[in-house]
């Protein structure tokens, strides 16, 4: 692996004046919090930065909040099983907790942050589809201020996202679940958790009867994450669709995608896997609001 400096701001003024100076000075640097992917990245000679600006020790980037009025909010530091443990995510949000459980392996999510998945903007990131269903927003501060965008936003492509040179993500918003609501989150891969997704859906019921509406993102499929607003506009109303009405719906899905054949599968296996996860999503959903579960 090649030499780099290391900073290790204890706190958000400070690593934003870090940040600040390094831009000014124009050396190239990448920011760090868990840093699974972006160590791995350097050792590949993938990325070649001669810093790193380490977040990982700044305490307001750690913890995670609730409340009915703001949601639920994840600093940057948390890690992927912190986030799975919590009490609030683990009843109001069902779908994050099997997302976070399918990202890699206990050892791994022990490093792994939330905000770093999202950052890294791999198409085949577990989180990135239930966090596009839950509507999450990304909290991006800098010394001029904050600003807030949404995470459909914020991914424009693989490792590209709109996050200016002199931001940090600070945290992961996402809005408090409304009472008849139901998440889920489902991936296709060699070896489960142990493998990065061939293909994943995670999809999302709110309301009941004719209230009823849905949200669907497919991850793996595209070189970001893809809304399926026709499926879900098809669902519309539907509490428990029929088998013409899902197979429809999914045929929807599988348009909309744009899968590619690398290593892992083809992107004929990848489409049909899309469709077929997406009807086990919506069913499971479906299940889980007669059933009266989140």
């Amino acid at each position: 692996m090649r030499a780099f400096e290391a900073l290790h701001p204890c706190s958000l003024e400070k690593a934003l004046s870090e940040l600040e100076s390094l831009n000014e000075q124009n050396i190239n640097f990448m920011i760090k919090a868990g840093g699974t992917d972006l160590l791995i990245w350097i050792k590949k000679g993938a990325v070649k930065p001669d810093c790193l600006l380490d977040i990982s020790f700044i305490p307001e980037l750690g913890g995670i909040t609730y409340s009915q009025e703001k949601g639920l909010c994840v600093g940057a530091a948390v890690t992927v099983n912190e986030a799975a443990a919590d009490n609030n995510v683990r009843g109001l949000y069902p779908g994050l907790v099997e997302a976070c459980l399918s990202h890699s392996d206990q050892l791994i999510r022990n490093k792994a942050t939330i905000a770093g998945n999202v950052c890294s903007a791999i198409p085949s990131g577990d989180l990135l589809p239930i966090l596009g269903v839950h509507e999450a927003q990304i909290r991006l501060v800098s010394q001029e201020g904050e600003r807030f965008t949404g995470i459909e936003e914020f991914i424009t492509g693989p490792r590209k996202t709109t996050r200016k040179a002199n931001e940090i993500v600070t945290h992961i918003l996402l809005p408090a679940p409304p009472e008849h609501s139901a998440s889920c989150y489902l991936k296709l891969g060699r070896r489960g958790a142990l493998d990065l997704a061939q293909a994943g859906v995670a999809c999302m019921a709110l309301g009941s009867g004719a209230e009823r509406r849905w949200r669907i993102v497919c991850g793996a499929v595209a070189p970001t994450p893809v809304r399926a607003r026709e499926a879900e506009n098809m669902l519309s109303g539907i509490e428990y669709p029929d088998e013409k009405t899902l197979a429809e719906a999914a045929e929807k899905t599988m348009a909309a995608v744009l899968p590619i054949t690398d290593v892992r599968a083809s992107k004929e296996y990848r489409r049909a896997a899309v469709g077929e996860l997406f009807k086990l999503a919506v069913l499971a959903c479906a299940e889980k609001m007669r059933g009266g579960q989140p």
